[in-house]
């Protein structure tokens, strides 16, 4: 406990980590990229991982992991200061507090890999692809902006095309399998050591894609 009260400390005196006022992340975001290059949000970032590896595969774009959790982020916001990975940042904040801080639509790109399926049905407003927070999505992102879902879980991906097709959504892609697919393309080649051991367990990845416009 006292080395995650640590943790959540330290991640608020970091560059890369951004938090408090919604008003002054955006900009402080702009300062700290010094670029305008395309913005790309992972949503439920945990630590990092994804995050980093999108960084990495694609100088080219910016990208910011989003995340409650502090104590979670701290991990991948040390790693990218000591790779030097400088097109990766991160907010601590709830997803559905994201058009507080972007209050304009700069983003590109939202990926929600694994997140909580939330599986009762008390908890479906919890799910990131549930229409409240895609009603936050309409308004951060650019047109035609994309949203990708990666999951192992039958629910959630079944939940996500009922609301792509309920919300009149564009579907771009979709497969329950997506290792055995040809949807199987560079931006899904990264897996994060709990996907790994989703497959090792025997589990098919699920994998949608759609447009908000």
């Amino acid at each position: 406990m006292r080395r995650k009260g640590r943790k959540q400390k330290e991640v608020r005196t970091l560059p890369n980590v951004f938090h408090g006022k919604p008003e002054e992340i955006s900009d402080s975001l702009v300062k700290y990229f010094r670029n305008e290059k395309p913005l790309v949000l992972e949503l439920g970032c945990g630590n990092g991982e994804y995050t980093l590896a999108l960084a990495q595969k694609f100088p080219d774009k910016n990208f910011v992991g989003v995340d409650l959790k502090g104590s979670r982020i701290w991990t991948g916001a040390k790693k990218a200061l000591a790779l030097s990975i400088t097109n990766a940042a991160f907010i601590i904040t709830k997803a559905d507090r994201l058009h507080l801080i972007f209050n304009k639509p700069v983003v590109e790109e939202i990926w929600i890999p694994f997140p909580n399926p939330f599986p009762l049905r008390k908890s479906i407003k919890q799910r990131l692809v549930h229409k409240r927070f895609l009603d936050v999505y309409g308004k951060i992102c650019l047109q035609e902006a994309k949203i990708h879902l990666k999951t192992d879980a039958e629910i959630l991906y079944q939940y996500a095309l009922t609301v792509i097709e309920e919300e009149k959504l564009i579907l771009v892609a979709a497969t329950d399998d997506l290792y055995s697919s040809d949807l199987y393309k560079e931006e899904n080649t990264i897996q994060t050591k709990y996907e790994q051991q989703h497959i090792k367990d025997g589990k098919s990845i699920k994998y949608v894609c759609s447009r908000l416009q």
